[in-house]
């Protein structure tokens, strides 16, 4: 090569060299670092939009679900318990919610053993008594064989409901009580002292005043009775003493009773009845039946 060909390459290998000697190799690899960085964080939010919206769709299907148990309640998932008066006893029995209950002879209470988020419903038969804790957002409700329901926010009220009588008897003791006709169609509301009386045969409801403790004071172990008449008398003791006791009025007098009993025994009672009419009675034993059971003994009671 001519020494002006050289001259010629030298100078352009200058150039280079000065040229590359002139780039900031520090803030070039910081340049190359912060546009990995940038590229990893990108990809890093891309990722995890994708899990999000992968998950988004079953997790707004699970609070659905949840959301929906929550406020209506599983009806599948209910578990009721029973608790029942064997016949000739009283028993004192808690709630879930903290209500009482008294539970007369032969009375079955059914209830569920988590009560829902918007109501308390109980099922009646037989007789109770009922002291129902206060709560406005949800109503207490019993429902009756006859289709009857009665529905308070906490109060004291009895129910008697025997499903072999032709009516059904709620009493109001303290507070306010709501009774609902079975068809529906009519709702009475009773003040403390008032009773209503559903005639299940006649499908009608009358409403009045009573003795109150006269229609309670049987979960305090006592009998009162007040002007009541021999059919009743003898019907409420039958089931007091699981008897069967059969009343044949020869006469077709009425005679009616004011008395109290705490502790006598049937025939102290009967006795007593005897001073002011002509009774006369007989008692007739069980008999065993054919799977080993026994009948209940019978007391025949004749008004001569």
């Amino acid at each position: 090569m001519n020494p002006e060909s050289l001259l010629r390459k030298a100078q352009a290998l200058g150039y280079d060299i000065r040229e590359m000697e002139s780039i900031d190799t520090i803030k070039a690899y910081k340049r190359a670092q912060d546009k990995i960085e940038k590229r990893q964080k990108k990809n890093f939010y891309q990722h995890v939009m994708r899990y999000a919206a992968f998950l988004t769709i079953p997790l707004l299907l699970s609070s659905f679900i949840l959301g929906y148990l929550y406020f209506y309640g599983a009806k599948v998932n209910e578990q009721y318990a029973e608790v029942t008066a064997a016949t000739g006893s009283v028993i004192r029995y808690e709630l879930p919610d903290h209500s009482v209950v008294w539970l007369n002879s032969g009375s079955t209470l059914r209830y569920p053993t988590v009560f829902r988020r918007d109501n308390r419903k109980v099922e009646l038969k037989g007789e109770a008594y009922f002291e129902v804790e206060a709560d406005k957002k949800r109503p207490f409700y019993v429902n009756t064989p006859g289709g009857l329901s009665v529905y308070v926010y906490g109060t004291k009220f009895n129910v008697n409901a025997y499903e072999d009588d032709n009516s059904v008897e709620t009493v109001l003791e303290t507070g306010k009580v709501n009774v609902i006709s079975p068809d529906g169609e009519h709702e009475i509301h009773l003040l403390p002292g008032e009773r209503l009386l559903y005639d299940k045969l006649a499908h009608t409801m009358s409403k009045g005043v009573v003795d109150v403790y006269e229609k309670v004071a049987w979960k305090d172990g006592k009998l009162i009775f007040r002007n009541a008449a021999l059919d009743e008398i003898f019907k409420r003791l039958a089931r007091h003493f699981n008897v069967d006791i059969q009343f044949n009025n020869k006469t077709g007098k009425e005679y009616k009773y004011r008395a109290t009993f705490r502790d006598e025994t049937l025939p102290q009672i009967l006795d007593y009845l005897a001073k002011s009419a002509s009774l006369k009675w007989r008692t007739e034993e069980g008999v065993q039946q054919a799977d080993e059971t026994f009948t209940k003994k019978k007391i025949i009671v004749d008004l001569y």
